[in-house]
């Protein structure tokens, strides 16, 4: 029986094993490929590139601009989840805590505007952009973005409802007033939350292509994702200077990973186990 189960987990691990490979062998194959010359690309794609060959991301970096889209990308990524996160938290606190008929109303809408996609409404919200002459800037679409609160609002009601009130309560009264209670006893306890919400928008913002392509134009105001995609060549391409473009471009999320991985797991298994 003993050597039945070793054998199932080494039968599993060899799985697993396979399983992951083939989840990152497009990483694998546009790594190995963006240090190879185009010909040697074409003729062992799979193979270990004989010498690094970094002339493609000399190419790459005088064919994108990417510094000016790094910062376009940093300033809309930042710029939105800061208005994600503290307009959810300043909207979920007194929706949770108190319990009335717009509270009822505006709990029920912003769920409503959760189940809703952004997408459903582009038309819609390209209209008010225009018309606002907020198209082809970086803070209309910080404006566009940080409107995705309903999610936020959402997440914090879960978190608030579990800090006990008596907290609060003796808080007011010592002489904290509502504002300072909210921002010096209840904020930092919704580390997990914030964590959590933080990374997950973060992610998607940098990601996203569909919004940022609608509302961005103009060179001087495009994310590292349109970045790339303008670098795609009309009638020819050379596809080693295009994945080491494609592994620029993926290399600040890369990182962004590797440094929250724990934060990401926290906060992924926040309130699953209560002590």
């Amino acid at each position: 029986m003993l050597k039945n189960k070793k054998l199932l987990n080494i039968v599993l691990q060899i799985i697993l094993f396979l399983l992951t490979f083939v989840f990152l062998s497009p990483i694998i194959y546009m790594v190995l490929n963006s240090f190879k010359p185009y010909s040697q690309m074409l003729k062992a794609p799979w193979a270990f590139p004989n010498t690094f060959f970094l002339d493609n991301y000399i190419k790459a970096f005088h064919q994108m601009k990417f510094f000016q889209s790094l910062f376009n990308s940093t300033v809309i990524t930042v710029g939105s989840v800061f208005l994600i996160v503290v307009l959810g938290a300043l909207a979920a606190y007194p929706i949770t805590r108190f319990n009335n008929r717009m509270t009822k109303f505006l709990s029920v809408y912003f769920l409503i505007g959760y189940m809703v996609p952004t997408q459903v409404l582009i038309v819609q919200i390209f209209s008010v952009m225009k018309m606002v002459h907020l198209i082809n800037t970086k803070t209309g679409l910080i404006l566009v973005y940080g409107a995705s609160v309903s999610f936020a609002i959402f997440m914090y009601q879960g978190f608030i409802r579990s800090i006990p009130i008596d907290m609060e309560e003796a808080a007011l009264i010592d002489g904290a007033r509502p504002w300072q209670v909210f921002w010096k006893v209840v904020f930092p306890l919704l580390k997990p939350a914030t964590a959590t919400l933080t990374i997950f928008q973060t992610m998607w913002i940098w990601n996203d292509f569909v919004l940022s392509n609608l509302f961005l134009s103009s060179r001087k105001n495009l994310t590292l994702l349109l970045e790339l995609h303008q670098c795609i060549g009309e009638f020819s391409l050379d596809w080693s200077v295009m994945l080491a473009i494609m592994c620029i471009v993926m290399l600040p999320m890369v990182i962004f990973y590797l440094l929250m991985q724990k934060q990401i797991i926290a906060g992924m298994t926040a309130g699953a186990v209560k002590g």
